[in-house]
């Protein structure tokens, strides 16, 4: 089962590295980055600025995949992302790539200094409530403060409520991390979704001659 949803996500990411402005991804991208929110179709079509029969259409192939829900209420119809879907995790994992603060770490990265790893936490990736301690995003390397501050404060007035980051530099994490600093096994211990560089709790390839 494992595998199937690994294919699944593998041939889903294709999709949107292919057709990204087609109007089925952006739909899926508007539903599955606000999971706790019911769209009308009409919003939707607003949002998306596609016409109203293809993004109709496109939600209704989602609907028979099992991706997002839809529930009647009076003479309106509302979607929602599936959270009962086996695919769902994998999704949001996707999605947090695709949009908002994944995105921009991503295609910022050569601004941002030289960046070894850089990570979102399972309460943001998920968008699950969380205290206001709780770390959103995580970086090692030689970060520019200053970039990485514009850019969390710019999707903070976007996602509504502030982003909290931090940044290590490399030899902090590595000494951090081997004498098991509860800040930083607290973040390790917790799923997440990679931005930048390989997961730092999994050992290193091994290279062959």
């Amino acid at each position: 089962e494992r595998k199937l949803v690994y294919t699944f996500c593998f041939l889903l990411t294709t999709f949107f590295q292919k057709t990204f402005k087609k109007t089925k991804s952006k739909v899926f991208l508007i539903l599955y980055s606000q999971t706790h929110k019911r769209f009308h179709m009409r919003e939707i079509e607003r949002l998306t600025g596609e016409r109203i029969n293809a993004v109709r259409e496109a939600l209704l192939s989602f609907v028979k995949a099992k991706l997002i829900t839809s529930e009647t209420v009076g003479k309106k119809r509302f979607f929602q992302a599936n959270k009962d879907s086996v695919f769902y995790d994998e999704l949001l994992r996707i999605v947090a790539k695709k949009v908002s603060l994944g995105h921009r770490i991503i295609e910022d990265r050569a601004r941002l200094g030289k960046v070894k790893y850089a990570f979102l936490t399972d309460s943001y990736y998920r968008q699950n409530q969380r205290t206001t301690e709780e770390i959103d995003l995580f970086l090692v390397g030689i970060i520019s403060l200053k970039e990485i501050s514009k850019i969390t404060a710019e999707e903070s007035g976007v996602l509504g409520r502030e982003i909290n980051f931090s940044v290590m530099d490399s030899d902090e994490f590595a000494f951090r991390k081997k004498n098991k600093d509860p800040f930083l096994a607290s973040i390790l211990q917790k799923d997440r979704v990679m931005l930048i560089g390989q997961n730092p709790t999994e050992p290193a390839p091994v290279r062959t001659e």
